[in-house]
């Protein structure tokens, strides 16, 4: 009777340790790798509000680390997610910066630098966006609802935008349609191209700040000819 016991006794025991074996093989790790999150902290973000990440990531209770995920929005560009204990993910996020406006036929667009639009701008509020340069000329082939989808629109865009931070302050509106951009005191300049030297961009400078308000130009041969007033 006491052998059988003792049989008994051992066969529970090692069907116990086989279970706490599988536990710790196959439990423990899971929770420590794929942990349930409870918690989220953000880092990064310049323009996205911080709440508004945290209930896009964070639904009612827990959820495990694996299955977050940040729904679609335009400003958000990538992110990661890294548990850092406690039940708690740090999300960090890489933002889409607002770098110019585009002027559509669908309206006015705060746009990224790789043509993504960010938000529509209702005619009303486009003075809030005073110092921030106005690309007109984007026809209807050239973006969807997303953004511009145009590449070489997109490359014209960014060869402008890299111009030195002392001659773009004085663009105001530049016309993708016909090469021209208009300057301070109203001003414009018609070129054959965008590309642009630091030198063509002082004498450029040195031109506009010396010509009358609304005096157009056109380059011809690398000279600025002035039109005529009511040409």
């Amino acid at each position: 009777m006491n052998e059988q016991f003792k049989v008994r006794a051992n066969f529970v025991l090692l069907v116990v340790g086989f279970v706490f074996l599988i536990y710790i093989i196959k439990i423990i790790p899971s929770l420590y790798f794929d942990p349930v999150i409870y918690k989220i902290d953000v880092s990064g973000n310049e323009f996205l509000n911080t709440q508004y990440l945290k209930n896009l990531v964070m639904p009612i209770g827990g959820v495990k680390l694996s299955k977050l995920t940040v729904p679609s929005d335009p400003f958000l560009k990538s992110f990661s997610f890294k548990y850092i204990g406690n039940g708690t993910a740090e999300l960090t996020v890489v933002e889409r910066k607002p770098s110019f406006i585009s002027s559509t036929s669908q309206g006015y667009f705060l746009t990224a630098s790789d043509g993504i639009f960010l938000v529509a701008i209702p005619n009303d509020e486009l003075y809030k966006f005073t110092g921030m340069t106005i690309f007109f000329g984007i026809e209807s082939f050239n973006f969807n609802k997303s953004g511009i989808m145009n590449p070489v629109l997109v490359n014209e865009i960014d060869q402008i935008l890299s111009y030195p931070d002392w001659f773009k302050k004085e663009i105001l509106e530049v016309d993708l349609k016909t090469n021209t951009i208009y300057f301070t005191k109203g001003v414009s300049i018609e070129f054959k191209n965008f590309n642009l030297d630091q030198g063509e961009e002082k004498a450029i400078l040195s031109i506009v700040s010396s010509s009358s308000i609304g005096t157009r130009y056109v380059t011809l041969d690398n000279n600025f000819i002035a039109l005529p007033p009511a040409f």
